[in-house]
C-alpha cells in the first residue's frame, strides 16, 4: 500500500516534466540545477542542529540523519558536481537534504543514486547510467509514470532470502534507495515535531496529518515548512537568510516546548555534529597505515642490518606517533559512547573498531619485548578499520535492541571482543615469525633466530591472555543468556563457534607439550591458522548464520576477491621454512607451570 502511494506521487511529479517548465529543467546543466536550490553553508549548519527522530526512535541532529541518508543513496559522504568553470564543487549532506525537499524537481534530474557495479551491465538498457555509476531518479520512470524496475523488484522479493542472487540483492538495494529518495522528497523523514505529553514519545513529520495535535500546534506544523521554503527563495535570490534562520529558531522552540522529555542537550548535539564532520576512525586508519607500515619495515631492516642504534631511535619515534594515533582512536570510541549513550560495541561496525583498539593496546603492552608487536597490532587495526570503512558495514549509530539493554553489554561483550584483539594479534605475530623464518632460510643469521624466539614468546603471552578472556567471556555470556533467554547454553551458532575457538587456541598453546619436536615452526603455523576460527566466530556467524545473536547482524557481504590471493601467499610462507631444517631449541620459552 505504501509503495502504491509513493509511486502515485512519483507519477504526479513526473507528469510535470511534460510541462514547459519541466522541459526547461531537462535542458539545464547539473550546476544550473544545483544553483536553483543552493543553500547557504552557514544557514545549512543552523538547520543541521535541529533535532529529528529517526524511524528506529533515536533522537539526533538532522546533520546525522542527512549524512546517513546521503551515504545510503549516493554511496559517498557528499555530492560532487562540476560548475560552469569545469571545477569540482561539493554539496554537504545537509545541503543535499534541504535541497531535495525544497526543489525535488531539480533533484530528480541529478545523477546521484548509486548503482552497484555488477548491476550496471544488466540495467544499462533500461536506465541511463553515468560513468561514475550514478543515475537520476527520473530515469527509473517513463513519461507515463511506469516504474522500469517493477518486474525485477517483484521477482527479487518473491524469492526466499537464501535463494536471492547477487543481482537480486542489488536490485533490492536500488529499489530501497529510490524509496528513500521519494520519502525525502515528500518530507517523511522530517520527523521534527513532538506531540506534547505523548506517552510513546513519538515525533511526527509534517505529512502525518492523521495525528491529532492541539489546534495551535496543528496550525504551526501545517504552516512552518511552507513558510520556511518561501524564505529559502528569499535567501537564494537576494542572499537574505535572516528570515529562514528565524524559522529554524521557531522550530527549536516548538521542540523545546513539546519534546523536552527526550530532547538532547545543546552540548550533545554540537558534539555529534563535530563527530560527523571529523572522521576520527578514518584518520586513525590513515595514521595506522602510515606509521604501522614504516614501523614494520624498520623492524625487518633492524633484523638484517648490523648497525642498529640509529634505526632503534627512529623506531621509538614511530612508536610514539602510533601512540598518538591510538589516543585519537580512543577519543573516537569515547565520543561514540557519549553520543549513543551506550557502550560502543553493540554491532559489527562498533565491535571492529573496538577490537582494533584492543589489539593496539595489546601491542603497546608487549612493545618492550619486541618492536614487531606494535607493528603487528597496527596491521591488525588497519585490517579491521579498513573492513569497517570499506562500505561493508553500516557506521550508523542506533538505539539498542531490548536484549542488549543490560549491564552485561558492558561486561560480557567487552571481554569477548577484547579477547579477539589479543588472539588476533598473536596470530599476526605468527605470520611475522614465519616471514622471518623464510628470511632465515634464505639468509641465515643468528639475529633472525633470536627474533623468532622473542616473537614466539610474545605470541604465547598474548594468546594466553586472549584465551583467558575468551573463556571468561563465554562463561559470562552463559549467565547473560540465562537472564535473557532462560537457559545457560543452547548451541546457538555464536556459542558453538566461541567454544570451538577456545578448543583450538587451547590446543595451540599446548603444542609445546603435545609436539615438542620442531616446536617453533609448528606452533607458529598452528597459531596463524587458528585465526580462521576467530574470523568465523566474529564475521561468519554474525553475517552468514542466523541465531539468537542476530541482533548484531548486518547485511551479508560477498567474500572479497583478495582473499583468494592471500590464501596461496600464506601457504607459500608456511612451506618455505620447510626447505631448511629448523633450529630446535631445547629450552621452554615461557614457563606456564
Amino acid at each position: 500500500m505504501k509503495k502504491t502511494i509513493i509511486y502515485s506521487i512519483i507519477s504526479l511529479i513526473l507528469a510535470t516534466l511534460n510541462t514547459l517548465q519541466g522541459q526547461q529543467l531537462h535542458r539545464l546543466k547539473p550546476y544550473e540545477l544545483v544553483n536553483r536550490q543552493y543553500i547557504d553553508t552557514q544557514h545549512s549548519e543552523k538547520f543541521a542542529a535541529i533535532q529529528v527522530q529517526d524511524f528506529q526512535g533515536r533522537i539526533k541532529p538532522i546533520s546525522t540523519l542527512a549524512l546517513e541518508l546521503i551515504r545510503k543513496i549516493h554511496g559517498k559522504n557528499s555530492f560532487i558536481y562540476v560548475d560552469k568553470e569545469n571545477q569540482k564543487k561539493q554539496l554537504t549532506p545537509i545541503q543535499v537534504f534541504i535541497g531535495m525537499q525544497y526543489k525535488p524537481d531539480s533533484w530528480q534530474l541529478l545523477d546521484f543514486i548509486k548503482i552497484e557495479k555488477k548491476a550496471i551491465p544488466a540495467l544499462k538498457d533500461l536506465i541511463k547510467i553515468n560513468p561514475s555509476g550514478h543515475v537520476s531518479a527520473s530515469q527509473f520512470f517513463d513519461f507515463k509514470g511506469i516504474y522500469k524496475l517493477k518486474s525485477l523488484v517483484s521477482s527479487a522479493y518473491a524469492k526466499p532470502p537464501g535463494k536471492r542472487t547477487i543481482f537480486d540483492k542489488d536490485i533490492i538495494k536500488i529499489d530501497e534507495r529510490l524509496n528513500i529518495v521519494w520519502s525525502i522528497f515528500n518530507g517523511q523523514f522530517l520527523k521534527i515535531f513532538p506531540k506534547i505529553d505523548d506517552p510513546d514519545l513519538t515525533w511526527y513529520s509534517p505529512v502525518a496529518s492523521e495525528i491529532e495535535f492541539n489546534k495551535d500546534d496543528k496550525h504551526f506544523i501545517s504552516k512552518i515548512i511552507p513558510t520556511y521554503f518561501s524564505y529559502l527563495d528569499l535567501g537564494i535570490e537576494k542572499g537574505n537568510w535572516q528570515k529562514a534562520n528565524e524559522v529554524i529558531e521557531l522550530i527549536k522552540s516548538f521542540q523545546q516546548k513539546n519534546g523536552k522529555a527526550i530532547l538532547l542537550s545543546e552540548k550533545k548535539v554540537n558534539t555529534e555534529i563535530w563527530f560527523n564532520k571529523n572522521h576520527i576512525f578514518l584518520w586513525s586508519l590513515i595514521g595506522y597505515t602510515c606509521f604501522g607500515s614504516i614501523l614494520m619495515l624498520l623492524c625487518f631492516v633492524r633484523v638484517l642490518k648490523k648497525h642498529k642504534s640509529t634505526i632503534q631511535k627512529i623506531i621509538k619515534v614511530v612508536i610514539f606517533l602510533l601512540i598518538s594515533v591510538f589516543i585519537l582512536h580512543a577519543l573516537g570510541i569515547g565520543l561514540r559512547w557519549y553520543i549513543s549513550g551506550h557502550a560502543p560495541w553493540s554491532n559489527g561496525y562498533e565491535a571492529s573498531i573496538f577490537i582494533a583498539w584492543i589489539g593496539m593496546l595489546a601491542g603497546f603492552i608487549f612493545s618492550k619485548n619486541n618492536s614487531f608487536t606494535p607493528a603487528a597490532a597496527a596491521i591488525l587495526a588497519i585490517c579491521l578499520l579498513g573492513i569497517a570503512h570499506g562500505s561493508l558495514m553500516n557506521p550508523e549509530i542506533t538505539n539498542l535492541v531490548p536484549v542488549l539493554k543490560s549491564y552485561w553489554l558492558l561486561i560480557h561483550v567487552a571481554v569477548i571482543t577484547a579477547s579477539y584483539g589479543f588472539l588476533a594479534l598473536g596470530s599476526l605475530l605468527s605470520l611475522i615469525t614465519l616471514l622471518i623464518m623464510c628470511i632465515s632460510t634464505l639468509i641465515h643469521k643468528q639475529e633472525t633466530e633470536n627474533t623468532i624466539q622473542e616473537l614466539t614468546n610474545t605470541n604465547q603471552l598474548t594468546s594466553t591472555i586472549g584465551l583467558y578472556l575468551l573463556t571468561i567471556g563465554t562463561f559470562l555470556g552463559g549467565v547473560w543468556a540465562n537472564e535473557s533467554w532462560g537457559r545457560y547454553w543452547g548451541w546457538d551458532p555464536k556459542e558453538t563457534w566461541a567454544l570451538i575457538s577456545i578448543i583450538i587456541y587451547s590446543f595451540v598453546l599446548h603444542i609445546r607439550i603435545i609436539i615438542p619436536k620442531n616446536y617453533l615452526y609448528i606452533y607458529n603455523v598452528c597459531s596463524l591458522l587458528a585465526l580462521s576460527s576467530l574470523i568465523m566466530t566474529f564475521f561468519g556467524v554474525n553475517y552468514y548464520l542466523s541465531g539468537l545473536h542476530s541482533y548484531a547482524k548486518g547485511d551479508p557481504f560477498p567474500i572479497p576477491k583478495w582473499i583468494y590471493i592471500i590464501i596461496p601467499i600464506i601457504l607459500i610462507i608456511i612451506i618455505i621454512p620447510l626447505l631448511k631444517k629448523p633450529v630446535v631449541k631445547k629450552e621452554i620459552l615461557v614457563n606456564y607451570e
